[in-house]
């Protein structure tokens, strides 16, 4: 073997699996207060949802009383209204599976067709 010599190879390790800096660009700090905003706000609609949900369930419209059937509409549009909002804000979020909501949240049927959703 003379006059050859050996090739050797090195490998680095991803830059996933590198030690973080210590110190932080403002960058990364603007982007995890994003991060922690987006899911935040996404927190927040969801539970409004489920608060006008819960709602909506506690009514039962009388059909004999206008006053009921009114009041429940009024509950069903807010609900309605709030399940728009937490969709908008999954898909800001970079979600994208309305189907997911609909059967988290248990969104009925009356809601999901006035959103012009399919309910698959």
């Amino acid at each position: 073997m003379a006059g050859q010599y050996r090739q050797t190879m090195s490998v680095r390790p991803p830059n996933l699996l590198k030690p973080k800096s210590p110190v932080e660009t403002g960058a990364s700090v603007l982007d995890g207060e994003i991060m922690a905003e987006m899911a935040s706000s996404l927190g927040r609609a969801g539970r409004a949802l489920e608060a006008a949900l819960t709602k909506l369930e506690s009514l039962s419209a009388d059909p004999d009383r206008p006053e009921d059937v009114q009041q429940r509409e009024a509950v069903l549009q807010d609900a309605a209204t709030k399940a728009w909002a937490l969709i908008i804000q999954y898909e800001l979020c970079g979600l994208s599976s309305q189907k997911n909501l609909v059967q988290r949240y248990r969104i009925p049927t009356e809601i999901v067709a006035r959103l012009g959703m399919a309910k698959r």
